[in-house]
């Protein structure tokens, strides 16, 4: 396993935006990586699920647009605002792009809420990957995500 106390704080970071409704396909606010980004620096949300008082930068360096099937990726874009955003996450930038890529493009499910779960466990298979994460600890994490 590496770096499993990242991972547990992650996979924290997910369980409370999914269980409070604020992930959001689409929005560089408040997908996947926009999430995490905004718990690592303690950014606030709107009620339109937009930070409050911050400007995104990360997609500047990858993004992972809705009529595209490939992600844009910046490398040379990876400076400023946006390394910030990124280093604060613990993450490489490539990283984050395998999140967010996973994230975006998970299968759509019938409704909004199958949509966002299938995300999420897209994310937690490219997360349980980055940290070799056993399989036991992959079941159990998934199981974090269930809504009563």
């Amino acid at each position: 396993m590496k770096n499993k106390e990242l991972y547990d704080k992650t996979i924290k970071i997910l369980v409370n935006a999914y269980l409070n409704d604020s992930l959001v396909q689409g929005n560089c606010h408040a997908c996947a990586v926009g999430n995490i980004i905004a718990a690592n620096l303690n950014i606030k949300y709107d009620q339109d699920l937009k930070w409050i008082n911050r400007q995104v930068a990360w997609s500047q360096v990858f993004v992972t647009l809705s009529n595209k099937i490939a992600q844009v990726k910046r490398p040379w874009a990876y400076t400023g605002p946006a390394r910030e955003q990124i280093n604060a996450t613990g993450y490489a930038w490539p990283e984050l792009a395998r999140l967010e890529y996973a994230f975006e493009r998970a299968p759509r499910g019938k409704t909004k809420e199958e949509r966002i779960f299938n995300g999420l466990m897209a994310v937690v298979e490219v997360l349980t990957q980055i940290h070799e994460i056993d399989e036991q600890t992959k079941v159990a994490t998934r199981k974090l995500f269930q809504k009563a």
